[in-house]
């Protein structure tokens, strides 16, 4: 995802740094240059032809804990981010609203595919980002697919990198290195698990990161010539890094945010009109020209140095296997231990 990482949503705590004030509409976007870009592509926009101002908050792990703490009437923003992960436990909770659709014009313009693998009723499928391979230019590594993690130039290479709070991204890379059909299918079995915990421990993990700063320092230190991370935080910023190129591999795994209004706010309707407006096709295609995100609209249009990477058809999304947190919630407690035992035992 990007910036900070987190642990298990099952043990959300922390809080959001506020800024602007005033009596615009509260809306809740991750910390770090996610908010940055969303600040500079996307509400510059929306304050070009609207009179409400949107006073942006940026959190991270707390971001249900504060609804959840908030009185019912009274939730500290009107519109949240969720990753699915969060958009999963917020609803358990019924701390959002159900979207009127009748309020989302441009709801009929999202691939199928993103409102097939989470139900939009309570938040619409906006943006996000497939994993991708960031590697060493100079390595006698070339990976191309999450299989050659497995391999044997990454096992003979300086190390790798990979995210530590999100641990379902790793996991579901791995598992789509072991399917034979190039797909994550194999997490779906949970005697599967031990199995493709081992994959991500002998890819030699040498940087369990928690930031995109985590990973560009490893390779400034040399520690790592390999890293799987997302490539909202790749893309664009790459080109600052000396020696280092990545790679997307044709079936990756990856996150999609859900906008959510939050429950108990007086302000639903703004709310909704908000979100319809990160919907629309205009408004996505210019946000990708400051944030290199994966869009949900059919109809966007990329800049020319990401459409070849990003999916543009319901077709070309299938390929993203997102994690499906109806059944890892199942699982998610003993998955988290496991994981952060294989990182402190390594």
């Amino acid at each position: 995802m990007s910036a900070t990482a987190v642990g298990s949503a099952t043990a959300l705590a922390g809080c959001a740094e506020l800024l602007g004030g005033g009596d615009g509409l509260r809306v809740m976007v991750w910390s770090g240059n996610y908010a940055d870009r969303f600040e500079e592509g996307l509400v510059s926009q929306w304050e070009e032809d609207h009179d409400t101002d949107i006073q942006v908050e940026r959190g991270w792990d707390g971001v249900l804990e504060q609804i959840r703490n908030a009185p019912e009437d009274d939730p500290p923003f009107d519109v949240t981010v969720a990753e699915g992960n969060f958009y999963y436990y917020g609803r358990q909770d019924d701390l959002f609203e159900p979207i009127d659709r009748d309020n989302i014009s441009n709801e009929d313009e999202i691939m199928d595919f993103f409102t097939e693998i989470r139900d939009p009723e309570y938040g619409m499928p906006v943006d996000g980002a497939p994993c991708t391979i960031i590697h060493r230019e100079d390595a006698d590594v070339d990976p191309e697919t999450w299989a050659d993690l497995s391999g044997d130039a990454v096992a003979n290479s300086e190390g790798v990198g990979i995210d530590t709070g999100f641990w379902w991204y790793p996991m579901y890379a791995a598992a789509l290195g072991m399917g034979e059909e190039g797909d994550a299918e194999v997490m779906y079995d949970e005697d599967n698990h031990e199995e493709i915990l081992e994959a991500v421990d002998d890819w030699g993990v040498d940087e369990w990161a928690s930031s995109g700063e985590d990973i560009w320092q490893a390779f400034d230190n040399e520690t790592i010539d390999v890293a799987q991370w997302y490539y909202d935080q790749t893309a664009y910023d790459i080109d600052d890094e000396e020696g280092l190129t990545h790679t997307m591999p044709e079936q990756t795994t990856g996150w999609i945010n859900n906008w959510c209004v939050v429950r108990g706010t007086d302000r639903q309707d703004e709310a909704e009109e908000f979100i319809d407006f990160l919907l629309d096709a205009e408004v996505q295609s210019t946000w990708a020209e400051d944030h290199p995100m994966m869009f949900s609209n059919e109809n966007i249009d990329y800049p020319e140095e990401l459409e070849d990477d990003l999916p543009t058809t319901d077709e070309e999304a299938r390929d993203v296997a997102f994690p499906d947190w109806e059944f890892l919630s199942e699982h998610d407690g003993d998955l988290s231990e496991a994981f952060d035992s294989m990182q402190h035992s390594s």
